[in-house]
């Protein structure tokens, strides 16, 4: 009669509980990030709602988050995501101070790239919906580019095959999937910089520029942002030149919208604030400062 297990009989029920002690593994793993995921589309949506409530209140934008504490959010943690390993706000490096226009409803202000190793982006929009999208691929230079960034000169290469030319400091604060599956990427001129970007967007993809005076939204054209900043006055100016396509250039003061062709520029200029902060999201400028717009043909075409 026949005792024990033969080697060949061994291996093969190694390798089978082997399998489903990984398998059960994934799934708690899995099932842990994804609840983790939940608790910070939960967060955004309790943000939101703070927003909101601040707007009907002030009938304005907040310029940072912490200008929701602790009138409109009392518990702190609201703004900490379950998926950060660090302590503290998680949400402002993310956050982009928008004028609230009905027509940008498909718009994003707040958003969280950390989740499931960074393949997934919680995305919330003006609509006040949250979105979880896939985080798409960027490289700087050649490398791999992390969201949230600053980069000193160089070039942006994203996924649908758009290309920026970087003068000067880019941050990047997102790339990834909207609600209609498009890619939506987000750039920004960091407060206190003066940047030079030549762009040109490619693909059927949103596409932003964020500056302290305007937010230019395209989809598929070539054209330049150049943002200045005058120290001594507290002035930021912003000029967007089109060689092909249209760009929506919001103004982030008041939100008036201006639609710029190929062969035009505009000029945009807002006071902002004393304090740059470093590498920092531009804020949205204060409400009762004034703004100037000018538009005109490019003299170089």
């Amino acid at each position: 009669m026949k005792k024990g297990f033969s080697l060949i009989e061994v291996l093969i029920l190694s390798f089978i509980a082997l399998s489903i002690l990984i398998l059960i593994i994934g799934v708690v793993s899995n099932s842990r990030e994804f609840g983790r995921t939940m608790g910070c589309v939960n967060n955004m949506k309790n943000i939101a709602q703070a927003i909101e409530n601040y707007q009907v209140d002030w009938n304005e934008t907040p310029a940072v988050l912490s200008s929701l504490i602790p009138m409109y959010i009392q518990n702190q943690n609201i703004l900490h995501c379950p998926s950060d390993r660090e302590k503290g706000d998680s949400y402002s490096k993310y956050y982009i101070g928008r004028y609230f226009a009905s027509d940008d409803s498909k718009k994003v202000f707040l958003m969280c790239p950390r989740h499931f190793g960074g393949k997934r982006t919680v995305v919330a929009y003006l609509s006040y919906s949250v979105d979880i999208g896939k985080s798409k691929k960027v490289l700087w230079s050649g490398m791999p580019a992390e969201f949230g960034k600053t980069y000193d000169g160089g070039k942006l290469n994203f996924e649908d095959g758009t290309e920026v030319n970087i003068t000067g400091k880019v941050g990047l604060l997102g790339s990834f999937t909207n609600q209609d599956g498009k890619i939506y990427s987000i750039i920004y001129s960091p407060e206190g910089e003066n940047t030079n970007y030549n762009i040109e967007h490619k693909g059927d993809s949103q596409f932003e520029v964020i500056t302290p005076a305007v937010i230019a939204g395209v989809e598929g054209t070539k054209f330049n942002v150049i943002t200045q900043w005058d120290v001594t006055n507290i002035i930021a100016t912003t000029q967007i030149t089109v060689q092909e396509g249209i760009v929506s250039a919001r103004e982030r003061n008041q939100g008036r919208e201006e639609k710029v062709g190929a062969g035009e520029e505009i000029t945009v200029e807002t006071k902002t604030y004393k304090d740059a902060k470093k590498d920092g999201v531009p804020r949205k400028p204060p409400k009762q400062q004034p703004h100037i717009i000018k538009k005109g043909r490019n003299n170089s075409n």
